[in-house]
């Protein structure tokens, strides 16, 4: 960066002016906001991540004069502000001369939408932060002194709760599954923030094949990769939550797991570990294991036991390297790491398979492993009594740890197969309406059918 230097003081970051060396205030109040809120709304690599793309972000305003010289006209800094994403995605191809100039400068490569509003989510994440705190403040000193001295204290207009269309409402609704009453004004605002470009989602699932994925699990050489990978698949855990799960936390004769709790009812002494772990939600104790990757993990368990380092640590996956030798991996690297390195492992296993998404055209990665157990449960798990196969939505929802149901949808996915099948019961339904069909044996004759076509399919 040109105009700023970030260094870590532990494990909150700091920001100063390269020209003067002075502390940037703004920027560090809220890292150390943020980094007080580690473990109870997100990882500990999130204040790390918001702050380098926050950086990012000041060392625009320095270069565009938003900030660091005379005071800019109100409305010129605010259209300034607002292109920084076209700085972030076209910086030196830009068709405005000062969103160049400033790419130019600072030597910015333009990146992809989809990494754009991830640095933008760092942005906007700061300015509604400060937003907020400013409001507080103003409240206080009006309680505190009587006073209205922070009453002019004008903020920015872009962080302020925006008003949605009609349009984006009604798409919102179409999109949304709902269950019970929801207020008529849910979804009419959206949080403020400098504006975004469009960024088109992929159709594509991402899910790893179902065909292929006993092959992939039979594949990772690492033991200790192989048994988080079948964790993964078989759980539908997050691998940030895989990475903290401890010995204790696995009942052998059970064949259950546990899973912390981040409020730590169960365990209080745990909370300093489990600053490293993001709460997403999750409200059950219990990983619920589907087979046959129930026993393709506990089997990769048995295997990474045998050759465990020697360790008094209760955590599950540590160290064995020489310099920290049995340590806990969760202390050892941030999650980043962590991920990276299972993502190279399973990388290296679907070399042979030949597998790569769709969507990018690249292996699959462990997050796929998550919603390949979305799919399964949705489409594949039968409870006995019930006329349909697969979970519902609500109950998948539980199983995963989603706070929001539209993250399970996203998830958990219709089948294309099971689709058909259901359509097809419900047009032989509908032929022989009128002579006392039975929808049960409709169904189950065109999943036989289905079965036999799956059978074929995979002989030829």
């Amino acid at each position: 960066m040109k105009h700023v230097y970030l260094i870590q003081m532990g494990n909150t970051p700091r920001l100063y002016e390269l020209a003067t060396g002075r502390p940037i205030d703004a920027f560090n109040r809220y890292a150390t906001y943020k980094t007080k809120e580690v473990g109870h709304a997100f990882a500990e690599s999130s204040p790390s991540q918001y702050c380098q793309a926050t950086a990012g972000f000041f060392d625009y305003c320095y270069e565009t004069g938003v900030m660091g010289g005379p005071p800019m006209p109100p409305e010129v800094a605010q259209e300034t502000i607002n292109l920084y994403w076209d700085f972030l995605t076209n910086g030196v191809n830009s068709t405005d001369f000062v969103v160049r100039r400033a790419a130019k400068a600072l030597k910015k490569t333009p990146v992809k939408p989809t990494s754009a509003r991830t640095y933008l989510a760092g942005v906007n994440d700061f300015l509604r932060t400060s937003q907020m705190k400013l409001k507080d403040m103003a409240s206080l000193v009006r309680i505190l002194t009587k006073s209205d001295a922070l009453a002019n204290v004008t903020s920015l207009p872009q962080a302020e709760d925006r008003r949605r269309t009609k349009a984006e409402i009604d798409k919102i609704h179409s999109n949304t599954l709902t269950f019970g009453n929801t207020p008529k004004n849910a979804h009419t605002h959206a949080l403020g923030g400098i504006p975004g470009g469009k960024v088109n989602g992929s159709s594509v699932s991402r899910n790893f094949p179902t065909e292929k994925v006993l092959d992939l699990l039979n594949n990772v050489e690492a033991p200790m990769h192989r048994c988080i990978a079948a964790m993964i698949a078989a759980g539908g855990v997050r691998h940030s939550e895989a990475w903290g799960i401890r010995k204790s936390d696995i009942d052998i004769d059970t064949r259950t797991i546990r899973i912390e709790d981040p409020n730590f009812h169960r365990n209080p002494a745990a909370e300093k570990a489990a600053k490293k772990l993001p709460y997403k939600g999750r409200a059950l104790a219990i990983i619920v294991m589907f087979e046959p990757f129930k026993t393709i993990f506990f089997e990769s368990l048995a295997d990474y036991l045998d050759v465990r380092p020697t360790t008094d640590s209760d955590y599950l996956f540590v160290s064995d390297s020489n310099q920290a030798y049995g340590e806990p991996l969760l202390f050892l690297k941030n999650m980043n790491s962590l991920n990276k390195q299972l993502n190279r492992a399973l990388r290296k296993a679907q070399i042979e398979l030949r597998t790569t998404s769709p969507a990018t055209k690249a292996p699959y990665t462990s997050h796929s492993l998550r919603h390949f157990y979305g799919v399964w449960a949705r489409n594949f798990v039968y409870i006995s009594g019930r006329r349909e196969i697969g979970l519902t939505l609500p109950e998948i929802k539980l199983l995963m740890g989603h706070r929001d149901i539209k993250s399970t949808e996203k998830y958990a996915r219709l089948s294309e197969e099971n689709a058909i099948a259901e359509i097809e019961a419900a047009e032989r339904m509908k032929a022989l309406w009128g002579k006392s069909p039975n929808i049960d044996q409709i169904r189950s004759a065109v999943y036989a059918e289905l079965a036999y076509d799956l059978s074929e399919r995979m002989a030829a």
